[in-house]
């Protein structure tokens, strides 16, 4: 007969024993869950389980922006970004339906003072339509500050809003040869330019290089197109149109407009329309909470 006393170490590492296995199981059991939610956090999100987000801007402050594209978003319920310069004949000559614009849920993005743009490219091709006061390459970095801070302030007498955007004008970022982006960081939310794609990471964006396609003359099944490939990469698809059914030497008809604007409207349940600055308040929260 065996005592218990010359047993108990027998006993003892049977116990150690079925402590290690059981531990094991159980680490092996919870780890996949506790991957499962870290890769979870890790995932950017749109709003609503939309799969990509869209922004339609409009550049210039022309009448037909007031007329024609504001009209055909509203009549399915969507919001666009609506750039202008301080110098717009429209803005001035038509205040009080900027103003009414912004109350209906638009925005009122920045577009600088006086539009300058660099007026003779590296090919020596010279942009003739520009006055040659307003050529970027004769700017300073601090001059251009200094004229966006004004054309802020211009705004916010119309709209009251004291944050904006910004829409680069001819998608330039040279003043005198030197980039002035990280001058105008403090000035703006977001800035948005051009380059004809969609964005391609959520993480490594530059929120104040945000790319756009400048649409010209082109079909509502192309712009179409153009959302699916963004919807396909959960990023954004950011348009920037000029005249839409005329206004403008840029300019898109108003049907493909409109075809483009319906398509939004059918998959709303995958693609969040929004304007510049709502999405771009998103995707920095969306960044601040997933550390990017």
């Amino acid at each position: 007969m065996i005592k218990l006393r010359d047993s108990l170490p027998f006993v003892c590492l049977i116990f150690f024993l079925c402590f290690l296995h059981c531990s094991n199981n159980y680490q092996v059991n919870q780890s996949p869950g506790k991957s499962a939610v870290q890769e979870g956090e890790k995932t950017f999100h749109w709003p609503d389980g939309a799969r990509a987000a869209v922004c339609l801007t409009y550049d210039d402050g022309i009448d037909g922006h007031l007329d024609i594209a504001a009209s055909d978003l509203e009549e399915v319920n969507l919001r666009g970004s609506f750039y202008a310069q301080g110098s717009s004949h429209s803005l001035a000559e038509r205040m009080e339906d900027w103003r009414a614009l912004v109350d209906r849920g638009h925005e009122l993005g920045n577009h600088s003072l006086f539009h300058p743009c660099i007026r003779t490219m590296p090919d020596e091709d010279v942009h003739e339509w520009l006055w040659p006061e307003y050529a970027l390459e004769n700017y300073t970095v601090r001059q251009i500050a200094a004229e966006l801070k004004i054309a802020n302030t211009l705004l916010q007498a119309v709209d009251g809003k004291p944050e904006r955007t910004y829409a680069y004008t001819c998608n330039d970022h040279l003043a005198g040869g030197e980039s002035f982006v990280d001058e105008i960081r403090p000035l703006f939310t977001a800035a948005r330019t051009g380059g004809d794609n969609i964005v391609a990471d959520m993480q490594t964006l530059d929120i104040h290089l945000v790319p756009s396609w400048g649409v010209v003359d082109v079909s509502g099944e192309a712009m179409i197109d153009f959302v699916k490939k963004a919807e396909g990469a959960g990023t954004m698809a950011v348009f920037m149109f000029h005249g839409v059914g005329g206004g403008h030497n840029l300019n898109v008809s108003r049907e493909s407009h409109r075809k483009l604007i319906a398509y939004l409207d059918a998959h709303r349940d995958r693609l969040w329309t929004g304007t510049f600055a709502q999405v771009m308040d998103h995707v920095r929260s969306e960044r601040h909470r997933l550390g990017f």
